[in-house]
């Protein structure tokens, strides 16, 4: 029976027996110790021999997380998540290393759904996936009041050709209407609203001057 706490009788073991599933035991002794050689010399010879391995994996990207190599250790995390383990830790560091990596929403999602499968109260990914609806709402609303604006349409400003074509409404006749046709060159248009304004009894004296002016302006006019 091996003591799994001694380091020796591990190393001895370990050195005999390559293919042992206990060779996490040794590389987390060495890991602990701050020997990220051995450690991760160790996990190498051992996921060799047995590459599915959980716990072998999780102490791997432990390593490669101590090194500071974080896509390495994500690598190997996504490694045991495929083997279909349950491993609570190894599924908690993927998250927060993919979170510190910014990889997409979806990735960390996926990542923290499979911690939330083993650990249903899970409170950081509990958190994450709230904040990710509430910003999934925020986005639609926001979304929503875009395409409701652009439904609407920007007015476009009125051409000559639209006023050329207008149908003037009696309401609308003013001194101001004559001035904006005649500008744009409508002058039989500005004609017929100072019509409309003497049939309303507006200023007589004034509607015969500008009718005059206007009448001077039509084309093949003859003074």
């Amino acid at each position: 029976m091996i003591d799994l706490k001694n380091k020796t009788a591990l190393e001895f073991y370990f050195a005999d027996h390559f293919d042992t599933v206990l060779f996490p035991v040794l590389a987390d002794i060495y890991l602990k110790e701050n020997d990220i050689i051995r450690a991760k010399k160790v996990c190498e010879i051992g996921l060799g021999y047995n590459p599915n391995h959980a716990e072998g994996l999780y102490t791997f990207a432990k390593v490669h997380l101590v090194e500071g190599d974080l896509r390495r250790a994500e690598k190997v995390l996504i490694t045991l998540l495929n083997t279909e383990s349950i491993h609570l830790q190894g599924y908690i560091m993927l998250a927060g290393i993919q979170k510190k990596l910014k990889r997409g929403v979806n990735t960390i999602k996926s990542s923290w759904k499979e911690v939330l499968k083993i650990d249903p109260h899970h409170s950081e990914g509990l958190e994450y996936l709230q904040k990710l609806k509430k910003k999934s709402k925020s986005e639609n609303k926001t979304k929503k009041k875009n395409i409701r604006k652009k439904s609407l349409g920007t007015p476009r400003p009125m051409k000559a050709e639209d006023l050329e074509s207008l149908s003037i409404s009696p309401k609308l006749a003013t001194f101001t209407l004559v001035k904006v046709l005649e500008d744009q060159g409508l002058f039989y248009q500005a004609l017929e609203v100072l019509d409309i304004l003497e049939k309303k009894g507006k200023n007589t004296k004034r509607i015969t001057l500008e009718k005059i002016r206007i009448q001077k302006r039509l084309p093949h006019h003859k003074d």
